[in-house]
């Protein structure tokens, strides 16, 4: 998903970055959940999400939790606001850009959850989600 900043906006000049690269790169699947925007903080593309197991409730991955939310099924494809109840669309299997992954406590890849690191619960807990470097080099000019 692209990104857009205004760095400087004057009454003269603007500048702009301009992010085009993209979070799920190929092969993707994406499934629907049901999820409740937190009261505090709004959900960002590529947030790694889990399941609460009583409430079958989509949430932020929290690695310290017992009610299994601490095992990842997926990466959030569209922004969940503040308060907002909806079915939100995660990215469940295919290849996705490590770089880009948001997570909403202070988790890296690198946690451990359950004697695995969260970088191999992605890969196992999920349907099939892929991390990869960034550059998917199928077609010649993509170099």
């Amino acid at each position: 998903m692209s990104t857009v900043e205004t760095t400087l906006n004057t009454n003269s000049q603007q500048t702009t970055n301009y992010d085009v690269a993209k979070i799920f790169v190929w092969n993707n699947r994406y499934e629907k959940r049901n999820c409740t925007g937190d009261a505090y903080e709004d959900y960002e593309v590529g947030t790694v999400m889990a399941i609460v197991a009583s409430t079958n409730e989509l949430v932020p991955l929290a690695p310290g939790a017992s009610d299994g939310s601490q095992y990842p099924v997926g990466v959030l494809a569209q922004v969940v606001e503040t308060g907002s109840d909806l079915v939100a669309t995660i990215c469940v299997s295919g290849d996705v850009v490590e770089s880009k992954l948001v997570f909403f406590n202070t988790a890296t890849l690198a946690t451990v959850i359950s004697g695995k690191t969260l970088r191999d619960r992605i890969g196992s807990d999920t349907v099939g989600i892929n991390l990869t470097g960034g550059d998917e080099q199928t077609a010649f000019d993509n170099q």
